[in-house]
């Protein structure tokens, strides 16, 4: 595949995301890889508590790991209340140099609503 076709690939899942139902969940690496796209808008996530910090949690695709910078600073009602290992649904606002999270990461996401469990 040359590097044209990964590009066009990755611009049309783009494109369909931004104008697809966001009641859909995403993927924490599919935000945090592609954020500036993402900055601004309302977002629904699935994922996992992976550790907490002052103020703010660290979710991820993955209930264990290592922490990396794709891992999504968030922070809001309810964080307190969630429990590792469990797959939950957050949604909030994806902003940009939010809080200057563990990990590196500049963005973060700001709970609209409490978080909620999740089938697996």
């Amino acid at each position: 595949m040359t590097a044209i076709a990964v590009l066009i690939g990755i611009a049309a899942f783009l494109s369909a995301h931004a104008e697809a139902d966001h009641s859909t969940p995403l993927k924490v690496g599919a935000v945090t890889r592609h954020a500036e796209r993402f900055v601004g808008q309302h977002v629904l996530l699935s994922g996992y508590l992976l550790a907490r910090d002052a103020g703010y949690i660290l979710f991820s695709d993955e209930p264990r790991g290592k922490i990396s910078r794709y891992d999504l600073p968030v922070a809001g009602a309810g964080i307190d209340q969630m429990m590792p290992t469990k797959r939950y649904l957050i949604e909030g606002e994806f902003l940009d140099r939010g809080l200057a999270a563990s990990n590196g990461n500049r963005y973060q996401l700001e709970l609209s609503a409490p978080p909620r469990l999740s089938k697996p």
